[in-house]
């Protein structure tokens, strides 16, 4: 299967160049669609009001040296911009019907996804497979801020990434790899996440190359009574004062964080 076709879906942020970028080293990407979510803004902030809006727009603001100061010493220079032979399509809603048609037109073998909102069941019909990397080990911590979260709840441990197909149940689809980062004490959740986009990027290629070889992918069906879904919604000041504390915190986090939970690993 030397001739997988395959098609990236990624969100908005900067740092996913390098997952792109990673996989382009060792497979042939047909098309990356980005979704800009940016445009969305006036919609999203209306939702969220203009007062909380404004606060996470000041905040981000005020941290974009030290965000991307993470990304340096994460992921090189690897993360600042797509290398320019990878196929490029923007758009504005990851399920609008533009995306459709083109993934109607490409007939990709194989959909690889990060950081884009929700996908819905009919923008991915018929694609033989879909693989979505999830910031975060679940079935423990799914949803958004997995990272932040289990810091906030002292469970440096079960920090990590999970590949798993994408099912209608939010990252609670069948898990074929999960890896966890080293975290060292001078560790920020920026950084840290930044860790999982690497480590995870580097399974995601190794995911391909197992397909390629026409070797079998074992799944592993998830433990839905286990775990925790954190929404967008149940992030708030509060969180992040708490999780403030804990980056200021580290070296104890990193010494009372609880036993590791079992996690599902590839084998070569």
């Amino acid at each position: 299967m030397d001739q997988l076709k395959i098609v990236a879906l990624i969100g908005t942020p900067v740092h996913l160049n390098y997952f792109v970028n990673r996989i382009a080293q060792d497979h042939q990407l047909a098309l990356v669609i980005r979704e800009n979510s940016r445009s969305n803004l006036l919609k999203k902030i209306m939702e969220k009001g203009i007062l909380k809006s404004v606060s996470i727009i000041a905040r981000h603001f005020m941290q974009r040296h030290k965000i991307r100061a993470g990304y340096e010493r994460v992921l090189g220079d690897q993360w600042q911009e797509m290398n320019s032979h990878i196929p490029l399509q923007t758009v504005e809603d990851i399920n609008s019907p533009e995306v459709v048609a083109l993934l109607n037109e490409l007939q990709p073998d194989l959909v690889i996804v990060q950081g884009t909102t929700l996908i819905r069941n009919k923008t991915l019909q018929g694609i033989p497979l879909v693989l979505n990397l999830h910031w975060g080990l679940s079935p423990y911590y799914k949803g958004s801020n997995c990272t932040e979260w289990a810091m906030i709840n002292k469970d440096i441990n079960n920090i990590g990434f999970t590949i798993h197909k994408i099912s209608s149940k939010i990252d609670g689809g069948d898990i074929v790899t999960q890896g966890r980062p080293e975290i060292e004490v001078s560790d920020t959740a920026n950084s840290i996440n930044m860790k999982l986009t690497r480590g995870g990027a580097a399974a995601m290629s190794q995911v391909i190359t197992h397909i390629k070889k026409e070797l079998p992918l074992v799944f592993a069906t998830q433990d839905t009574s286990q775990g925790q879904l954190y929404l967008t919604k149940h992030w708030s000041s509060q969180q992040v004062k708490a999780l403030k504390k804990a980056e200021e915190a580290m070296q104890k986090l990193i010494e009372a964080s609880g036993a590791k939970k079992p996690i599902i690993t590839m084998k070569d």
